[in-house]
């Protein structure tokens, strides 16, 4: 019979795609920045909402408002643009980026979803082997406490490294390692 009340347990950060998130999130963020201070040189922006999605139509269009009564019908926007000093490359460079990166900002430049970079155990076999081996290192604590000398790498290859040694901490603590579905013990 199968338990159907399965709670998976957080039992690690995912650091590599927490810190490729951070630098996609602050490479957004810089960009939008970037191209919002520089538009505001030829047209006004006052929301970064509007450089989210389509940004290079959306300031020709504003650009050839604000000046139509400047140029003749003559002048094309290509030759307006070069008129004012507009690098439009690099706006169509900077909107091309900003879609490109999924992270959704609202118009704070806050992330709009939380994103979870947490491990997560996959089955009720994996829970109990997680809260077991927290167990052994919880006892190794107590007896370390009560004096009793035990090298903890003869209990890291006791158990063939499902535990690990932090030095840090000072612990042994679970090996995440083991819960990955590429992990071979030796």
């Amino acid at each position: 019979m199968k338990n159907t009340n399965f709670k998976r347990i957080a039992i690690g950060i995912n650091e590599g795609a927490k810190s490729e998130h951070e630098r996609s999130l602050n490479a957004k963020r810089s960009d939008l920045r970037e191209l919002s201070d520089y538009v505001n040189r030829f047209i006004e922006i006052d929301d970064y909402t509007l450089l989210f999605q389509d940004f290079k139509n959306t300031f020709r269009e504003r650009f050839a408002e604000k000046f139509a009564n400047q140029f003749p019908n003559l002048v094309s926007q290509q030759k307006q643009l070069e008129l004012v000093d507009c690098d439009i490359n690099k706006i169509d460079a900077l909107s091309d980026a900003i879609e490109r990166n999924k992270i959704a900002l609202d118009s704070d430049l806050n992330m709009t979803q939380k994103v979870d970079f947490n491990i997560y155990t996959k089955s009720e076999d994996e829970n109990r082997l997680y809260k077991s081996l927290l167990d052994i290192s919880d006892n190794y604590a107590e007896l370390k406490k009560s004096g009793v000398n035990i090298f903890p790498m003869a209990i890291v290859n006791g158990t063939s490294q499902a535990l690990r040694y932090d030095f840090a901490s000072q612990r042994l603590q679970p090996n995440i390692a083991i819960f990955s579905p590429n992990y071979q013990r030796r």
